[in-house]
């Protein structure tokens, strides 16, 4: 028997034949104690195009905290501290600058804006 010749046609599909005597091509994968038939079912389905995961927000920091307000009013006040060391640095940065010994100071400030700029993508629901 030839691999084309496995199987037996797809009796659930015989009645798509168009003309009497007419057999449809769809060949079961042959016959098995758990299939004594060797029929199959027809699979059409075909991907979602638009799956729904696609439209799920994206999960946030913010949905690992169970009161999501707390954590915003602390993010706000760490923004706030980050603030204030970053115009501690540039107050300096004025005085030191003329000295010529501020080089990590502009460390510290790139340093501490860079905190901010993460922690501003972090409220803004990014991370």
């Amino acid at each position: 028997m030839s691999a084309a010749d496995e199987g037996t046609p797809n009796v659930a599909f015989q009645n798509e034949a168009k003309y009497p005597g007419q057999t449809t091509e769809f060949r079961g994968p042959g016959v098995s104690a758990e299939n004594p038939a060797g029929a199959f079912p027809r699979d059409l389905r075909q991907p979602d195009p638009d799956p729904i995961e696609a439209h799920r927000p994206r999960a946030t920091i913010f949905q690992s905290i169970e009161n999501p307000y707390a954590l915003q009013e602390a993010l706000t006040k760490l923004e706030s501290g980050l603030d204030e060391v970053i115009s501690l640095f540039q107050a300096e940065k004025n005085t030191l600058a003329r000295e010529g010994g501020f080089t990590k100071g502009k460390q510290g400030i790139e340093l501490f804006e860079s905190w901010k700029q993460q922690l501003e993508r972090i409220k803004a629901g990014q991370e």
